[in-house]
């Protein structure tokens, strides 16, 4: 990964793209990528080829050839693209593409992405095609839609007092808060969604693009640098849970005692509550639980017939004596818990004293964030997080974990509620914004990174748990008990991120 230089700049070169763009200790771009994503909005893996570098002290140019390969390693997409670091500062990213066979796409192009720390909160221009303007600023919180439209060159301040500028050719360009998706960035990015998704490219199809980024003016007066640090908290220890395995129904004796040297907090459990043998499940998991000496985190998915189902949850309940800790409601078909369920919660409230009772969803912050509603008589509300929606690289992943702490401090902003995130995972256990509902659950195998067994999986928990316990989250569950979605294997071999669990 060599680091290379552009006049004051220094940046990054990684797998064809730039990124971590540097000026004056002060990171002022965190990428410049392009990418092909598909009509479930996958993105295709790439092959470069061709690559040719040449760095001096204080410039550069780079060319290569990158495929896009479909699931049978088959190139579908060929890009030809040039990069060119100057003396004077100026760095230009352009792209030729061209479709080798019928694909449906749903974005092909150029994202340049904005790290949030030293630029939350700055005045931002955003200069439209048709010769106006618009001055604004960065969002502090996690912004619901998208805060930037019809792009095609933007300029900033960071906090650094400099000023900055991007110019995009090719497309329209629009700008997304990626933090809804676990992302640690503002992203700028083209087609605009107002344009309609899936478009089929026939073969032939060409995509031409050209980003130019420079430093428009030199340094200000120095913005504060802990501006986007208001509600930064001393250190404190993260309440951490663990979910049930789903690979396996076995936990040996000898995992059990591992798994009780973590102190944990809770021990997550789903339920389905109109299928026929939630009962029977929810006993083989209790047994566990109590095995490990922790209380349970039930999570619920309901239906329509919300009220009867917990009726019977309830009766099994209190006839079981079972130690119930969290109870996370959730609602099928839904993207957020429905405000039915939630104004329910009173009444099961007088029917599980002592048990905090939660809303929201399984999935991103984005749910939240879009489809608000009335929190009511809930005791706290709840999403996932996982570091994977849109980048896979190492890099990216470990940048990523600094999400948790934007996406804490915005839950609570907007519900102000304890906010519990349940569950993190290394990979994503579903699509939410696949185009066909049967692509929106995704296969055991789908859900596994190998990472996950590997010293890296350690060093992304630490860095995460690090930004966790400068937040104030409530408690967070992380990972299964065994398994390739565990921290340790079936046979109860630890996985390196055992550790990162065992030392916080």
């Amino acid at each position: 990964m060599p680091f290379l230089q552009a006049g004051p700049f220094r940046l990054l070169y990684q797998n064809g793209f730039v990124r971590q763009i540097t000026h004056e200790d002060t990171e002022v771009l965190r990428m410049i990528y392009f990418a092909l994503r598909d009509h479930n909005w996958g993105t295709f893996a790439t092959q470069i080829v061709e690559e040719k570098i040449d760095t001096q002290e204080n410039h550069f140019s780079i060319s290569y050839l990158s495929y896009n390969i479909d699931k049978n390693q088959v190139p579908i997409f060929e890009w030809k693209a040039f990069i060119e670091g100057h003396e004077n500062g100026t760095i230009v990213f352009n792209i030729e593409g061209k479709a080798l066979q019928a694909v449906r796409k749903n974005r092909a192009g150029f994202c340049i992405l904005h790290p949030i720390e030293g630029v939350a909160e700055q005045p931002v221009t955003i200069f439209h095609p048709s010769g106006s303007s618009t001055a604004t600023h960065f969002p502090r919180y996690i912004a619901p839609q998208d805060p930037f439209l019809d792009i095609k060159s933007m300029q900033w301040q960071a906090a650094n007092g400099c000023v900055y500028k991007v110019d995009c050719e090719g497309d329209i360009f629009q700008t997304e808060d990626q933090r809804n998706w676990g992302d640690a960035s503002y992203k700028t990015f083209c087609t605009p969604l107002s344009e309609p998704f899936p478009v089929q490219l026939h073969q032939g199809d060409t995509v031409r693009q050209r980003v130019s980024f420079r430093l428009a003016t030199k340094s200000k007066e120095p913005q504060d640098k802990a501006l986007n640090q208001k509600s930064a908290l001393r250190q404190q220890a993260v309440n951490i849970g663990i979910a049930a395995a789903i690979e396996t129904d076995e936990l040996s004796a000898e995992s059990v005692e591992i798994l009780k040297t973590l102190k944990l907090s809770h021990y997550r459990v789903d339920l389905t509550l109109f299928d026929k043998d939630w009962i029977s499940y929810l006993s083989g998991q209790a047994e566990k639980a109590l095995l490990l000496g922790l209380p349970l985190e039930i999570v619920l998915t309901l239906n329509d017939d919300f009220e009867s189902q917990l009726a019977d949850f309830v009766g099994v309940l209190q006839q079981n004596r079972l130690q119930i800790k969290h109870l996370l409601l959730l609602s099928a078909q839904k993207l957020v818990t429905s405000q039915a369920v939630i104004d329910y919660i009173p009444q099961l409230k007088t029917q599980l004293s002592g048990v905090k009772i939660g809303v929201g969803t399984d999935y991103n912050f984005t749910e939240l964030n879009r489809n608000r509603f009335e929190a009511g008589e809930a005791d706290f509300v709840s999403c996932s997080f996982d570091p994977q929606e849109h980048a896979f690289d190492e890099l990216s992943l470990l940048e990523n974990t600094e999400t948790v702490k934007y996406l804490v401090e915005s839950a609570h902003n907007i519900y102000q509620k304890p906010v519990h995130i349940s569950f993190i995972a290394l990979c994503r256990r579903a699509n939410p914004y696949a185009t066909q509902a049967a692509d929106m659950v995704l296969a055991i195998e789908n859900q596994i990174d190998k990472r996950q067994s590997t010293a890296f999986a350690k060093e992304w928990a630490t860095k995460l748990l690090s930004h966790l316990a400068h937040t104030e989250v409530a408690s967070v569950t992380m990972f299964r008990t065994i398994g390739e979605l565990g921290i340790m294997s079936e046979s109860g071999s630890v996985y390196p991120v055992f550790e990162a669990l065992k030392a916080r």
